[in-house]
């Protein structure tokens, strides 16, 4: 069934199965139109029911990617008893010969970054792989004062990056910018995201190259004190 979320206007709130096949002995082709899952931050004004139907998504979707997590072990049995959807699929998960591929929708707009990221993170789970932008790297710190790359920079790090940035021309930018954004956001931002937080396009591409120098390691001046500008 569609209900409204916080998100979309018309969302999915079920789980939709197509099986296609000739007969029950016949090789059977198998569609799954899984319901999106959603944040807590995203159902904060959610009713009763609402937020019943969330649980059910998000416990569903656990469940599955469970029964992925133990099919790439080789390792026991799958527990797709955890839910209806996964025991409807018994089948796949308990056959050798089965072939199962998941695949999923993202948006191409910077406000849905968060929610893409999210997806993503669930398809690699899925396939037992790990993003390329949190793939941890050992550096050899050859002297002590050796600047950290912006990917591992923490909330306060990010808050005296951009206080400092183009000679202090970005610090009315740092108002704007949303708690919890760490270097690892940062660095996934596009360019339309720093002329949203900058309010202004020509500010905005000078930030996002400053940051970049700073991903390559070139012309980097890291600041050595901080002030806390936020409310």
């Amino acid at each position: 069934h569609m209900r409204a979320t916080q998100v979309n206007s018309t969302s999915s709130r079920s789980h939709s199965v197509l099986f296609v096949g000739l007969s029950s002995e016949e090789p059977m082709l198998t569609f799954v139109d899984l319901a999106g899952s959603e944040r807590r931050q995203d159902s904060s004004h959610h009713d009763k029911q609402s937020r019943r139907d969330a649980a059910d998504i998000n416990s569903t979707i656990f469940a599955l990617k469970e029964c992925f997590r133990v099919m790439r072990a080789k390792k026991g049995q799958p527990p797709f008893r955890e839910s209806m959807l996964t025991r409807v699929l018994s089948d796949a998960f308990m056959s050798e010969t089965s072939k199962i591929v998941a695949i999923g929708t993202i948006a191409p707009l910077s406000g849905d970054t968060e929610h893409t990221v999210s997806t993503l993170r669930s398809l690699q789970m899925l396939q037992g792989t790990t993003m390329a932008s949190e793939q941890r790297e050992d550096v050899v710190k050859e002297r002590s004062n050796v600047v950290k790359h912006p990917r591992t920079w923490s909330e306060d790090d990010v808050a005296r990056w951009l206080e400092n940035a183009l000679r202090g021309r970005a610090l009315a930018c740092l108002q704007r910018l949303p708690r919890g954004t760490d270097g690892k956001i940062l660095c996934r931002w596009p360019l339309s995201r720093f002329n949203q937080l900058c309010d202004n396009k020509q500010l905005g591409n000078l930030l996002f190259q400053d940051l970049r120098l700073h991903m390559n390691g070139k012309d980097i001046c890291h600041p050595k004190t901080a002030h806390n500008h936020r409310p």
